[in-house]
């Protein structure tokens, strides 16, 4: 299929791109897109510009379709900024409402990568992405986890915590759980006492808290609440 000049209700996009053609193969289908907008704004000075320099195609993976994988070719163009002062003479048009600058999948791609990791992890998100049409390793699952910001409760009263494995066997962390609500909330860069400790002081509100039976836990509850609170 070619000439396609408007955006499929299959596959939205953004104002102003235009699917130009469409190659379906078996196992995924490469969808060219392009901008029909004759100017760009510089990304410093916000100057517009008509001046085009040159362009390259920038491919980037997106959701998938009929268990297809769909690969988006962006015809980008790059721009001279007219502006005498602005230090970026030559600049690349965004597509910030269908994916940032250097990322090799779309936003929401990103979005659904991250619903998958949550509601499994890392292993099992590997092997059951290609039955959804996605490749995805597990560690790519976790950075794409990582980038999603936890937003730090106002107040937390039963606090649950334990360690977790960075990298299995080499490097651990410490993960925070409000037990009332049944979610996360904190990701401490170690499983020392000292580190948990610093955390719970600047959260005054903590009442109890629930623990394994290690020894840095207990050390850092113990001198943050009283025996009592410090769950076994």
């Amino acid at each position: 299929m070619s000439q396609a000049d408007a955006s499929s209700p299959f596959l939205p996009l953004p104002d102003g791109m235009v699917i130009v053609a469409i190659d379906a193969e078996t196992s995924r289908v490469v969808v060219h897109i392009g901008c029909c907008f004759s100017i760009a704004h510089c990304p410093l000075c916000g100057q517009p510009s008509e001046r085009i320099h040159g362009n390259y195609v920038r491919t980037v993976a997106d959701l998938p379709c009929g268990g297809r994988r769909i690969i988006l070719k962006l015809s980008v163009r790059k721009f001279v900024c007219d502006t005498a002062t602005c230090p970026r003479q030559i600049f690349t048009e965004r597509f910030s409402e269908l994916v940032q600058s250097y990322a090799r999948m779309t936003n929401r791609l990103s979005d659904a990568l991250q619903t998958l990791g949550f509601a499994t992890c890392g292993e099992l998100g590997e092997r059951l992405a290609p039955k959804l049409g996605m490749r995805v390793s597990g560690p790519t699952l976790l950075r794409r986890m990582r980038t999603r910001a936890c937003p730090e409760p106002a107040s937390v009263r039963i606090l649950g915590i334990d360690d977790w494995s960075w990298k299995k066997g080499v490097t651990y962390g410490s993960i925070l759980v409000d037990l009332e609500l049944r979610k996360p909330i904190e990701l401490l860069p170690d499983r020392t006492a000292s580190t948990a400790e610093a955390w719970l002081r600047t959260h005054p509100e903590v009442e109890v808290v629930s623990r394994d039976r290690g020894g840095d836990y207990a050390a850092a509850a113990k001198k943050r609440c009283s025996p009592s609170d410090a769950g076994g």
